[in-house]
């Protein structure tokens, strides 16, 4: 291997390039999932319950109350969230 101080900036600017290169290729596989994510677009609102691991529970024991319904038949009644 040569190590003339002349060679030396040449080799680092390699494997720089050769690292460059491959941080952008392992970060584009991490992104694949999430660039076709976007592309899908967002996944409907579900106005049911809250989403797994939410920290507040619905009780089908406690009925709504006004307030809780007037809010309800006024979410309803815009339609999907786009």
């Amino acid at each position: 291997m040569d190590m003339r101080p002349g060679r030396r900036p040449s080799v680092t600017r390699r494997w720089a390039g050769v690292v460059w290169r491959s941080l952008v290729s392992y970060g584009t596989l991490h992104l694949k999932g999430e660039i076709t994510r976007a592309e899908r677009g967002p996944d409907p609102v579900r106005l049911d319950c809250p989403p797994p691991g939410h920290p507040e529970r619905l009780r089908p024991d406690v009925p709504f109350s006004p307030v809780e319904r007037a809010l309800l038949r006024d979410l309803r009644s815009r339609g999907p969230v786009r």
